[in-house]
């Protein structure tokens, strides 16, 4: 119970930075009905895992283009994100009984578990701790997960032995994610493993599916996880321009989005 209401104060007070940029420790305190050491404590807490910059009686947002919303934190409210889910539901179309598919560790494709529940025969290959244990209880599913090196506080697997095991698969479809989308560029990472991992279901995948929400578009970052060539589908929220499109139909890619149903 103390590690949830960690989480959940944590969580607010990500969520209160993000839109306001900047909270005095005092109004959190008020905020949050929590005494001023515990408050202390969470920003201490945020600081070091690179979410928040503190500062003299209070604390700031980092650049929220980079931010990394704990993983687990992403989990605990993943159920009631009606953004996921509609995107879930948009990703149903390219599934069928009997399709050996790669899903990656991000908590987006976590919102596919609920509709892979309605197909027979799938095999599924993930990087992911948690997406493997979701699929394994609530899937009829043959779930495999690829080994590896664990990424500490991400529940994802990565590495040389990922990258090996992951060619010893060949998919009908990926499901994957990504920190942010460039129209030249394509999907990039943070993180090398992360960049390679996406590249290896690539090539053992006959199509690809990237599922990003809106805030992801015209955001690039240090490591190439997909080209646009790579990218078959891109699945989104986003409402995109004529120009934008024109340049999707240039890479063959097709977009789908709930506007587009």
């Amino acid at each position: 119970m103390v590690t949830n209401a960690r989480q959940v104060r944590q969580n607010k007070i990500i969520n209160y930075l993000q839109s306001e940029g900047f909270v005095k420790t005092l109004d959190l305190v008020e905020m949050l009905r929590y005494s001023e050491a515990t408050i202390k404590r969470d920003l201490v807490d945020l600081e070091n895992k690179e979410l928040i910059r503190r500062t003299r009686g209070g604390a700031m947002i980092i650049d929220k283009g980079k931010i990394d919303i704990p993983y687990l934190m992403k989990i605990n409210r993943f159920n009631n994100d009606k953004k996921m889910v509609m995107l879930a539901k948009i990703a149903q179309k390219l599934l069928k009984d009997d399709m050996v598919i790669f899903i990656d560790s991000s908590s987006t494709a976590l919102h596919l578990v609920d509709v892979l529940t309605k197909y027979d025969g799938l095999q599924i290959i993930t990087n992911g701790l948690i997406t493997a244990s979701l699929l394994s209880e609530y899937t009829t599913a043959r779930v495999n997960i690829v080994g590896g090196s664990i990424v500490p506080k991400r529940f994802t697997i990565n590495g040389s032995k990922a990258l090996h095991d992951i060619t010893t698969y060949y998919a009908d479809i990926t499901f994957v994610s990504c920190r942010g989308y460039d129209f030249t560029l394509g999907a990039t990472e943070t993180t090398e493993g992360e960049a390679y991992i996406k590249q290896a279901f690539r090539k053992q995948s006959k199509e690809v599916a990237l599922i990003i929400t809106s805030e992801k578009f015209n955001h690039r970052y240090m490591r190439q996880s997909l080209s646009n060539h790579d990218i078959d589908y891109i699945i989104t929220d986003k409402n995109l321009s004529k120009d934008e499109k024109n340049i999707l139909v240039r890479n063959n890619i097709r977009f789908m989005s709930e506007s587009e149903q």
